[in-house]
């Protein structure tokens, strides 16, 4: 199938990347966006990337962005390790690769684009995890039972 990227935002390693993709004709980058335009590009998405460096730090993490994915309910494409890579699975929202490893995400890309009826599974699939892990009340009912079972 085509495949087009669109890279928004502007992170550390955005002249890299810039650098690294350069001639690509399906690659774009939008740069950084105010969080009000940023529901258009969650709109146009058939899935999100998600890519963390191969860090034991960074791997305890789970980006905000993941969140906001998964309420987007479109499925996740992930190169991660740890916690991001804990979430997609347990969500069973996408497919996800070990952190740093080009060839498992190109070809997790290749799969996600290639099969609409999955990508709308596991788009359900992870709206259905925000709702149930993330969403406020979720989250204060949750943190609730954890301290009353510490506290009795």
């Amino acid at each position: 199938p085509q495949i087009h990227l669109h890279i928004v935002g502007d992170g550390s390693a955005l002249a890299r990347c810039r650098e690294l993709g350069a001639g690509l004709s399906n690659l774009t980058f939008h740069g950084r966006k105010d969080l009000s335009q940023m529901p258009d590009y969650y709109a146009m998405a058939d899935a999100f990337l998600v890519t963390l460096a191969a860090d034991p730090e960074i791997s305890a993490t789970l980006p905000g962005k993941v969140q906001s994915y998964l309420a987007a309910g479109k499925p996740l494409v992930g190169a991660v390790n740890g916690e991001t890579a804990a979430v997609i699975a347990d969500a069973d929202c996408g497919l996800c690769g070990p952190a740093e490893d080009a060839d498992a995400l190109a070809e997790h890309i290749r799969a996600i684009a290639a099969d609409s009826d999955a990508r709308t599974r596991w788009g359900e699939n992870g709206r259905r995890y925000y709702q149930a892990h993330f969403r406020k009340e979720s989250f204060l009912r949750q943190l609730e039972e954890i301290l009353h079972q510490n506290c009795m």
